[in-house]
């Protein structure tokens, strides 16, 4: 079965769910395919995990410090690796689900997930 759009856009990373929302709502039909993982490498290997690590780092690094501040802790400061990568992967889990649910529940867009490919100039073959 063939399907005909006005726009299919490759991936959901950083552009892709925006630029489906800006045309779907312009009244264009658009087809977004999307491989593996919703969000692109940002969100799920990227920015986030590494943001999120580094923001457990420096709460660690200030509760070090805090007696320099005039903050008294009751003991030392520990850090927990399996709490921290825990907090970690629940942040990337409900961005990559924020960031599905954004272009499945967007009029005017279907959401395919597969490889896609070019067949020829306008044409492509892509999802399920």
């Amino acid at each position: 079965m063939t399907n005909t759009y006005d726009a299919i856009i490759i991936g959901t990373g950083q552009a892709g769910p925006f630029l489906a929302q800006r045309l779907a709502g312009a009244g264009m039909k658009v087809a977004i395919i999307e491989r593996k993982l919703f969000g692109g490498t940002c969100v799920n290997t990227g920015c986030t995990p590494t943001k999120t690590l580094v923001a457990s780092a420096r709460a660690s690094h200030l509760g070090r410090r805090a007696a320099e501040f005039g903050v008294v802790l009751g003991g030392d400061v520990g850090v927990d690796m399996k709490r921290i990568t825990a907090r970690q992967r629940a942040i990337v889990r409900a961005r990559r689900e924020g960031v599905e649910q954004l272009v499945i529940k967007q009029p005017n867009c279907r959401v395919n997930k597969g490889h896609a490919r070019f067949e020829s100039a306008r044409q492509m073959q892509g999802g399920r």
